[in-house]
């Protein structure tokens, strides 16, 4: 009998143990998230197409709709845009005023680290006034670093744009006197 008492003793905290463990491991099964780099890798890939498509369609609630609400531009040579409403006073009269031609020659990097996602590319970009005229050539061969964040219902959006151009800016011609 003391036999039996004592194995009793030795199992029930054995089995309980056993118990707690297979219950931890299943709970950090089911905590872990399913993370799918390449699927958010092409998303964030097909973000900028979206960028360059809203552009060249003249698609001004297509491109406004990829920033997050308090998503930063930085152009060159002009103030930081902070806020969906700064960036959308800034650029919808380019839309309204310009067809823009914006190809993305090449993806340099994309990134994904978590719910931050990002990309480096070339692009260029021609502005042609609607109203008639000259194309502008904008930017013959830019650059830019795009900053995206996945949203609680796991879309993207553009939290920080950085673009500037890879070569030098020309030089205005001098004043006559």
């Amino acid at each position: 009998m003391k036999k039996s008492i004592i194995q009793f003793i030795t199992i029930i905290p054995l089995a309980l143990l056993l118990c707690f463990a297979f219950c931890c491991q299943k709970q950090a099964k089911e905590a872990e998230p399913v993370v799918d780099v390449e699927a958010d890798i092409a998303a964030i890939k097909e973000m900028l197409n979206q960028y360059a498509i809203g552009g060249n369609t003249g698609d001004f609630d297509l491109w406004i709709s990829l920033w997050a609400d308090d998503g930063v531009q930085m152009p060159p040579d002009t103030p930081v845009r902070i806020g969906k409403e700064q960036i959308r006073e800034a650029m919808k009269p380019a839309f309204d005023q310009m067809t823009l031609d914006i190809i993305i020659t090449s993806i340099e990097d994309a990134k994904v680290y978590g719910d931050l996602g990002l990309t480096r590319c070339n692009y260029t970009l021609d502005m042609t006034p609607k109203a008639g005229g000259e194309t502008i050539h904008a930017m013959l061969d830019g650059k830019a670093l795009t900053l995206y964040e996945r949203q609680s219902d796991g879309s993207w959006k553009i939290v920080y744009d950085c673009f500037n151009s890879n070569v030098p800016p020309t030089k205005a011609p001098p004043e006559k006197e």
